[in-house]
Order: C-alpha cells, then sequence, then structure tokens
C-alpha cells in the first residue's frame, strides 16, 4: 500500500511541474506599456516569481518559492531602464516569436524544465511568450535582461 501511495505522489507532483497555460498578470493593453514575466518551478531549486513593469516605472514582484524574497514588493526604475527593455523587446522582434516553445525541430521535449512567460503590452498590441524548451538564445537573453533592469535580482538569490 505505501508503495501505491508512493507513486500516487510522484504522479501528482509530474502534474505540479508540467508546463500550463499561464494566468495573464494584466488582461488590459489600453496603449501604455505593461512588461511581465513568470517563472515557475521545476523538479529542483528553480526560482517561482512574477514581476510586472509598469509605464510609470513601477515594478511589481511577487516571490513564490525558491527566491530570497517571498512575497510582493513594490518598487520603482527609471524611464531609461522602461526604454532599454522596450528596445530589446523590438531588436529581437518579439511580436514576431511563436507564442510557446514547448519542443525542438524534431518535437522532443524534457519533462523536467521550468517555464518562463514573458508578455509586453505596447501601443495597444499585447504578446505573450512561453518559453518551456528550445526557444531562440535571444528569448533567453531578453528573460535575464527583464530581471537586470527590473532589479528583480536582489529578490532572487542566493538564498
Amino acid at each position: 500500500m505505501q508503495h501505491l501511495t508512493l507513486v500516487g505522489i510522484l504522479v501528482l507532483n509530474s502534474f505540479l511541474f508540467l508546463p500550463h497555460e499561464r494566468v495573464e498578470l494584466s488582461e488590459k493593453c489600453d496603449g501604455g506599456i505593461v512588461i511581465t514575466i513568470e517563472r515557475t518551478g521545476c523538479f529542483g531549486t528553480c526560482p517561482v516569481y512574477s514581476a510586472q513593469i509598469h509605464a510609470d516605472g513601477t515594478v511589481v514582484y511577487v516571490g513564490k518559492d525558491n527566491v530570497k524574497e517571498i512575497g510582493e514588493r513594490r518598487f520603482k526604475i527609471s524611464q531609461e531602464r522602461i526604454q532599454e527593455l522596450i528596445k530589446e523587446f523590438q531588436r529581437i522582434n518579439y511580436f514576431s516569436l511563436k507564442d510557446r516553445y514547448e519542443t525542438d525541430e524534431k518535437g522532443m521535449s524534457v519533462t523536467d524544465q521550468p517555464t518562463t512567460t514573458t508578455s509586453i503590452c505596447l501601443d495597444g498590441k499585447k504578446k505573450s511568450v512561453v518559453n518551456y524548451y528550445y526557444a531562440p538564445r535571444e528569448l533567453d537573453a531578453l528573460e535575464d535582461k527583464i530581471d537586470s533592469l527590473a532589479g528583480l535580482y536582489k529578490f532572487l538569490g542566493p538564498l
């Protein structure tokens, strides 16, 4: 009986860490700039958090697991940093990226990847991209740039 319980727990845990549909942090796209990032867990100690960056420079960070700061933090970043982020989205032609990256060119995937979802609302247009596996390097770099320019690293670690 204990063996079945352990198997059940392992199966349940595997569902918790599979890529899932993202709940949008902001449904409105009224011409203001809003950038979001959300990183989900993995079987290890991947940082789990989300952040919204608003046009006025307000950043709303929510740490959930495997981060130094758990809970919500609000602070401001400069307009220069926001403009640098927008230029990075434009540089990689973000609006032309696929909506989801989950498999390689052969349709293969893996099961223990964290998922990173980014989005931007710019000039009345909104785009979200889910990065689970095999995304372009430019997207990975953009995600790191968001963390850096939004000042998120101070909340992420070391634990």
